[in-house]
């Protein structure tokens, strides 16, 4: 018998306190209901909703085989040039849960950046509190998260201990023995982000680890030399970071990626994860493989800059079945945004002529800048992100081209205006414009001798 827990709190502390006083409650009703309770507190209404849901057959109770979806990078509270995505994120965490459903999926496993910074607006954590009361109250399997680089490790972890009794495992911090969570015969490994200082400092390792790769080289010896591990079975490893086959070249990075490291390389090997049967990866947005089909990245949730536009998200299933050759069976199924992110190229005439609820790069290739060109797209494109003429890359702005910069000084303003015309127009100041200019520059200096 299993007494699941899940809180909504308005604020942290009213809500921990809720949950704690009905947590007797419950616990006297359990011994009544030979069921699994779950307990759905939310604070809006200033009330406590019990409800009694049996217990999902799964790997607990002998199943044959398993089925786990691996996700990651969600960035919940994500903005994208001045836009927030938060209302996309909960559409596809809605998604999630239905695919959850429809691939009768035992276990999620979430490989890190649950929040898009360390301190998450109450928004984000809101919505994060309403999935998690979905899943509890609709489909009741264990979920196993870790921190990535954009999580707060130690917020991350609040109420950790109140969650397992839920079968949901959160991560947060580096430990000295990496946290392993029994499947019921599959093992996972949760191996949070963490900086390798902070890594040498806790294992009092100053000499050994000088870099992000020796870091993990450390913690997955420390795993497979241990005495609970265990070859015979199917064993899974949750990390976040860069990993590659040999070389920076052999993954897909995007610029909405933060770096992990200054001064040290950030890029871990994948052969030092040969011992595990599958590598569950978050940080790079791309879903990909790297060296083999079991190291894997599922990609990011959502498209979160320029260059993720020819992504397509996705989910990663696991069907373990340890009885079967092969063991593994990976399937993907696709994320289907309610507003895609893509990038529209023409003249500007072109494109006005069109209209779009999507979130929208613009490449003009007219030959010189069009007036308020953002503001009039955005009455026909209300997502409009940004515009790039590119047209007007190859065109030196300023002086000409062989012309070093300290030469300029010696011109006369007009001059200087001439020039910054001729290449950002591609055309002369007329005799009129260049009255204003040399107008314009005598006021300038006037008022500055004054």
């Amino acid at each position: 018998m299993d007494l699941l827990l899940t809180a909504h709190p308005q604020n942290m502390v009213l809500g921990g306190l809720y949950f704690v006083g009905l947590f007797h409650c419950s616990k006297q009703l359990t011994k009544i209901l030979n069921q699994t309770l779950v307990l759905v507190i939310n604070l809006d209404l200033k009330r406590g909703i019990i409800e009694a849901i049996p217990k999902q057959e799964n790997w607990m109770q002998g199943a044959d085989g398993m089925r786990i979806l691996h996700t990651a990078d969600w960035h919940l509270g994500k903005i994208v040039n001045e836009f927030s995505l938060l209302d996309d994120q909960v559409a596809m965490l809605d998604q999630l849960i239905d695919i959850i459903k429809e691939e009768k999926i035992d276990a999620l496993l979430m490989a890190g950046d649950l929040y898009d910074r360390g301190v998450p607006p109450k928004q984000a954590v809101l919505a994060f509190n309403d999935f998690l009361n979905r899943m509890m109250a609709e489909v009741n399997i264990p979920i196993l998260m870790i921190a990535g680089n954009h999580d707060s490790n130690e917020r991350l972890e609040f109420g950790t201990g109140l969650f397992k009794a839920s079968d949901v495992y959160i991560e947060g911090t580096f430990k000295p023995k990496t946290r392993m969570v029994d499947l019921g015969g599959v093992h996972v490994y949760l191996m949070p982000f963490a900086d390798h200082i902070w890594v040498r400092q806790e294992l009092d390792m100053e000499d050994q680890i000088k870099n992000l790769e020796e870091a993990i080289q450390v913690q997955v010896d420390r795993i497979v030399q241990g005495p609970d591990f265990d070859p015979h079975v199917f064993n899974i490893l949750t990390m976040h970071g860069y990993v590659v086959n040999q070389s920076r070249d052999s993954i897909e990075e995007s610029d909405s990626e933060r770096p992990l490291s200054i001064g040290t390389t950030e890029y871990v090997d994948a052969s030092i994860f040969d011992d595990f049967d599958y590598v569950a990866l978050g940080h790079l947005h791309g879903p990909q493989k790297v060296k083999r089909e079991s190291i894997r990245y599922s990609g990011s949730l959502l498209k979160y800059s320029k260059s993720e536009v020819n992504h397509h998200k996705q989910v990663v299933i696991l069907d373990i079945d340890q009885d079967r050759d092969p063991v593994l069976k990976l399937e993907t199924r696709d994320l289907i945004p309610d507003r895609d992110m893509r990038v529209l190229r023409g003249s500007f005439d072109d494109l006005i002529q069109g209209q779009s609820d999507d979130y929208i790069f613009f490449e003009l290739e007219d030959p010189a800048h069009i007036m308020d060109a953002m503001s009039r797209l955005r009455k026909k494109y209300p997502n409009a992100m940004g515009i790039d003429y590119v047209n007007l890359k190859g065109r030196q702005v300023g002086p000409a081209r062989g012309q070093d910069a300290k030469d300029m000084r010696h011109l006369a303003i007009d001059d200087l205006f001439q020039q910054f015309f001729q290449h950002y127009r591609g055309q002369d100041l007329t005799d009129q414009q260049l009255e204003i200019v040399q107008e314009v520059a005598n006021q300038a200096i006037q008022e500055g001798d004054e």
